[in-house]
C-alpha cells in the first residue's frame, strides 16, 4: 500500500490489495467459487471461526475450559495473527472446502478482529476494494448504550457509492442473544463507531470517559488515542492484532509534549481518510513519525487466557 494515491479510484484500489495480514497466500485458491453475496460470505466465515467471548453453555452448549480440557490451545488460536495462519489450521483441521461448516466445537476460536480481517481478505480476492476498522459499538451489551470496543469490515458497495459497514461474527446465535433490530451486513449509521467518532464523543462529553473502552484502563481519551493508532494502522496496511499498541497509542501514550497535538491530528486524518491527500498523508506519517511508526522489532506478543476473566 506504498502507491501514489491521487484519485478516488486510487484509494479504493489501495483497498483491493492484500497486505501481509490479509494474504491468503497459498491458500488463496480455497477462496475461489465462493459467494459474491455478503451475508452469504459472512455465513461461511462464521462456519468457520468461534467468538472467543462468546462460547458458553447457553450459547453454543460448551465453555472454553471444555475445549481446553480436550486439548485446544485456544491462546494459541486467538494470536494468529495472518489469514494465512489461520487458513492452515482451518484446513489442516478439515480440509473441506470452506463453505462447508465446520463442527461449531471444531471452529477456530477467534475474536472480532479476525472476523472482520477474514470477510475482508475474501473480499479482496474477489476484486473488491475492502478494509478493516476499529472503534466501539453501541449493540453489544443488551440494555446498554455503552460503546464497546470492537471491529468490523467495511467494503464499498459501487451501486450506492459508500462504505458499507458489516459485522461478520454476528451468528444466528448472537444475533437473537443481542436481540438486535438491524442487519448486521448493513450497520447503521451510529451503531458503529470508528475511532475517531469515539474520540469527538468523548471530547465532546457525549459519553462519559468510563462508558467507553475497557475497564479499569484505558478509557477516554487513552482509549481513544489507542483506538486511532490501531485505525490508522489498519487503514495504511496493518491489520493489528486488539491487544497491540506503540508510541501514543502504548503504555506511555499522552506522556510526550506532543502527544495532545498529535491525537488531533490522528482524529482529522482519520475523518477524512477517503480523500486521496490524506490518506497518502496518513501512510506518510505511520512510516515516520516517531509516534506513530511501528518500531523496529515491535513485537506484540500473545493473547493471555487470563484477559478472557472468569
Amino acid at each position: 500500500m506504498t502507491a501514489v494515491t491521487s484519485t478516488h479510484d486510487d484509494v479504493l484500489n489501495s483497498f483491493r490489495v492484500h497486505t501481509t495480514y490479509s494474504e491468503p497466500a497459498p491458500y488463496a485458491a480455497a477462496f475461489d467459487g465462493l459467494t459474491t453475496d455478503v451475508g452469504k460470505i459472512c455465513a461461511v466465515v462464521q462456519g468457520l471461526l468461534l467468538h472467543m467471548w462468546w462460547i458458553g453453555e447457553n450459547t453454543y452448549g460448551f465453555t472454553r475450559q471444555n475445549l481446553i480440557n480436550e486439548g485446544r490451545d485456544i491462546a494459541a488460536e486467538i494470536s494468529l495473527r495472518t489469514v494465512e495462519a489461520r487458513l492452515e489450521l482451518i484446513l489442516a483441521t478439515n480440509s473441506c472446502c470452506l463453505s462447508t461448516p465446520r463442527n461449531v466445537r471444531a471452529r477456530v476460536v477467534s475474536n472480532c478482529r479476525d472476523y472482520a480481517l477474514m470477510l475482508t481478505s475474501i473480499l479482496r480476492h474477489q476484486g473488491v476494494a475492502a478494509r478493516v476498522r476499529t472503534g466501539a459499538a453501541r449493540y453489544l451489551i443488551p440494555g446498554r448504550r455503552r460503546l464497546e470496543d470492537h471491529w468490523i469490515c467495511e467494503f464499498w458497495n459501487e451501486r450506492d457509492g459508500r462504505w458499507q459497514q458489516v459485522d461478520a461474527q454476528i451468528d444466528g446465535v448472537i444475533m437473537k442473544s443481542l436481540g438486535l433490530p438491524f442487519d448486521p451486513t448493513d450497520i447503521p449509521a451510529g451503531e458503529f463507531l470508528a475511532s475517531w467518532q469515539c474520540h469527538e464523543e468523548v471530547v465532546r462529553q457525549r459519553v462519559s470517559p468510563r462508558e467507553i473502552g475497557f475497564q479499569p484502563e484505558p478509557c477516554g481519551i487513552a482509549y481513544t488515542r489507542y483506538k486511532m493508532l490501531q485505525d490508522l494502522a489498519c487503514l495504511t496496511g496493518q491489520e493489528v492484532v486488539p491487544w497491540d499498541g506503540w508510541g501514543i497509542g502504548g503504555p506511555d501514550g499522552g506522556n510526550h509534549p506532543e502527544d495532545a497535538e498529535l491525537t488531533s491530528v490522528m482524529a482529522a486524518l482519520l475523518e477524512d481518510i477517503d480523500r486521496p491527500e490524506i490518506l497518502q498523508k496518513a501512510r506518510g506519517l505511520m512510516a515516520t513519525h516517531d509516534r506513530l511508526k511501528r518500531p523496529e522489532g515491535h513485537n506484540p506478543g500473545s493473547f493471555q487466557l487470563e484477559w478472557l476473566g472468569g
